[in-house]
């Protein structure tokens, strides 16, 4: 046994071993082999958030919501703070219109990641659905910037929504003056 497992103990190891399989198998969009490899990493760990999180984050792009859900759930028992499992619990919740659950579950994925881009972006989603367009204009802003400074090309995606909001933002303000 190594230093690290003595020290950690050989099931966080062994645990983290397979969490890096997993999201290896994952990025590789081998998610039948994710799913396995995190399944083994939850034996191990099973209290685990981070692990739980991931589990439904894979469940959840094979459509399977329910299996999703208790696993976001699990994750939020062990970890109210865990970023996937607010985020993924968004997702699922955006999906069903429910608007302000997802915007509750993007806030709290956004107090644990700031900066995190694809947050940003449905938080500024929801906020329109709301027909809060200033507030998505904002959202949508601060999601093309950290999308730009990862030279990702989701912020284009970005740029076109946000020329939406101001559109809109224009007609709701020119309806506000002939109100007068």
């Amino acid at each position: 046994m190594t230093k690290l497992a003595g020290r950690l103990g050989a099931s966080r190891v062994a645990a983290d071993e397979h969490y890096a399989q997993s999201l290896s198998a994952y990025q590789a969009r081998r998610l039948r082999d994710a799913q396995e490899h995190i399944e083994s990493a939850i034996e191990l760990l099973p209290h685990h958030a981070e692990y739980q999180a991931m589990l439904g984050w894979i469940h959840l792009q094979g459509d399977a919501t329910p299996v999703a859900q208790a696993a976001f759930d699990a994750a939020l028992d062990a970890n109210p703070y865990e970023m996937l499992a607010n985020y993924g619990k968004g997702m699922l919740a955006y999906r069903e219109k429910q608007w302000e659950s997802a915007a509750g579950y993007f806030l709290d994925a956004l107090a644990a990641q700031p900066e995190r881009p694809e947050t940003q972006f449905y938080l500024a989603l929801v906020r329109h659905r709301q027909g809060e367009n200033a507030h998505a204009e904002r959202w949508m802003r601060a999601a093309k910037a950290n999308f730009a400074k990862a030279n990702d090309d989701r912020a284009e995606r970005c740029q076109a929504w946000i020329r939406e909001f101001e559109k809109l933002l224009k007609e709701e303000s020119t309806r506000a003056s002939r109100s007068l």
